[in-house]
């Protein structure tokens, strides 16, 4: 598995996968910033609400912030892709508040699929912010927030005027309790605390959030709390025992054995493995 990835700060990933193993997203999942995807090779579907997408090279994807998506392998593990996930005022410091709104007007969530130049220019801009991304020194970021800018406008110009993706969002309680989740996964959270916020019983909640996300509460949590152990083990040097405190896992010892769970490996592990590979 080829990976790169970048997180300059809360507001901005860059991540180039190839990947050659099986690699389902564990649950459904939403991202509360938006999402750009541009397939590169090999076949996966996408699935939001009721609705599925087949993605194939050429195949550009658009969320955004709380639209709630799932894409698995089917007949080959095989994929190679390239995402970008963003909040506007990542981009603050190159465009006025005005223009900004302009943006985010034009960004619509969709699934289409580009001609072979498109994605080749396409692919041409993602390649371009992930460089820069590397960048030390004098303007360094603002180089990175031009590329990526670039890039945006680009995205944005391709899916205006394309079909929305139909559904994919839940209804405002789950969007409250997942939006409560991402704030609050570094802290003990509770089903009591989850139906206290939105006001509706345990059971209905439980059984809700099910059938919107495919999962359960607690394994929503988990799964957030995962991932940002994921992002840390690639991009921070933190012991394990911090980065369980920092993501609300009790100790290392239960971060570690959900980890192995997920991926199959101990996040020592991988950490070892990435490593070797960079």
């Amino acid at each position: 598995m080829k990976r790169t990835a970048f997180s300059p700060h809360d507001n901005l990933y860059i991540n180039y996968l190839k990947n050659t193993k099986k690699h389902d997203m564990p649950v459904q999942h939403y991202h509360d910033m938006y999402e750009i995807l541009v397939m590169l090779g090999g076949k996966r579907y996408l699935f939001c609400d009721n609705y599925c997408y087949t993605m194939e090279r050429g195949t550009m994807a658009v969320f955004k912030p709380f639209e709630i998506h799932y894409a698995e392998s089917r007949e080959s593990d095989f994929y190679e892709r390239y995402v970008i996930n963003f909040r506007l005022e990542a981009l603050s410091p190159l465009l006025s508040g005005n223009e900004l709104h302009v943006l985010e007007e034009k960004l619509n969530s969709c699934v289409i699929d580009l001609t072979e130049e498109q994605t080749v220019l396409l692919c041409r801009l993602f390649k371009q912010a992930d460089e820069c991304s590397g960048l030390k020194g004098f303007l360094s970021e603002k180089l990175l927030l031009s590329a990526v800018l670039l890039l945006v406008m680009y995205a944005a110009g391709l899916s205006e005027g394309a079909e929305t993706l139909s559904g994919g969002t839940a209804d405002p309680q789950i969007v409250s309790v997942l939006k409560y989740i991402n704030e609050h996964y570094r802290s003990v959270v509770t089903l009591d605390d989850l139906s206290d916020k939105v006001g509706i019983s345990k059971f209905y909640l439980c059984r809700r959030f099910h059938e919107v996300t495919g999962a359960t509460v607690m394994e929503y949590l988990n799964n957030v709390r995962l991932t940002k152990v994921h992002n840390m083990l690639l991009n921070t040097k933190n012991s394990i025992d911090d980065i369980a405190f920092e993501t609300g896992f009790s100790s290392a010892v239960n971060l570690s054995r959900a980890f192995k769970k997920l991926y199959g490996v101990s996040p020592s592990e991988f950490r070892r493995t990435k490593k070797k590979k960079t």
